[in-house]
């Protein structure tokens, strides 16, 4: 049986998400073998009580760009098969991990729930995820641990979009999961909703000219 693990980065002030995100993690079918998040909430007693096995760790380091790069620090703490980085903010649903056990695919696509709208994992290739000119890929797909060992989250903007672009570049397979596996939230307080958009695509342009 193939291990999971959750990942997450909860901090300045996301505090308030970490309670439902723990809930919804506790609901899982599969359960993960192991939840790690990088944390400074201050109350978190009831996300304990709803998932024991959580293991919170006060960050150790400042970022320069982007706080999800903290997940690097989770995730080395995190000796699992398949690593799912759930966004703090994002619920997921149920039946998420219930096809990962020996999946022939090293990136596992998810569906998402955005708003009003149910968006189906895209079946997407290496050479798409590279080339396109949009993320083809959601936040919360899981991947096998080798990926990230082979290319670590970047200090940057849409972090995740790099970080697909650079699985790519190391030929990881992907796959479209068949259901709709989280709920993305929305709200005022998103990185995407406040960057500069600009920034972001200059870096990405750089990522790409870097693998070129």
């Amino acid at each position: 049986m193939e291990t999971i693990g959750i990942v997450a980065v909860c901090v300045n002030d996301y505090g308030p998400f970490l309670t439902p995100w723990a809930n919804a993690v506790a609901s899982l079918t599969v359960k993960p073998s192991q939840v790690t998040v990088i944390t400074d909430a201050t109350d978190t007693a009831a996300a304990r009580e709803a998932l024991p096995n959580l293991n919170l760790i006060q960050p150790t380091r400042t970022w320069q760009h982007h706080p999800q790069v903290l997940v690097n620090d989770a995730i080395a703490e995190t000796s699992t098969d398949w690593i799912c980085k759930m966004d703090i903010d994002d619920l997921i649903y149920p039946h998420a991990l219930n096809h990962l056990n020996n999946h022939p695919t090293d990136v596992l696509c998810f569906g998402i729930q955005h708003g009003e709208r149910s968006l189906p994992a895209r079946p997407v290739t290496g050479g798409l995820v590279l080339f396109a000119p949009h993320n083809l890929v959601n936040s919360g797909s899981p991947y096998r641990r080798w990926v990230w060992e082979a290319g670590h989250y970047r200090d940057m903007i849409f972090e995740d979009w790099a970080f697909w672009i650079d699985a790519a570049a190391n030929a990881a397979k992907f796959a479209p999961s068949s259901t709709i596996d989280y709920e993305y939230a929305i709200h005022g307080s998103q990185v995407s909703e406040n960057c500069d958009t600009a920034l972001w695509e200059q870096r990405i342009k750089e990522i790409k000219c870097a693998l070129a």
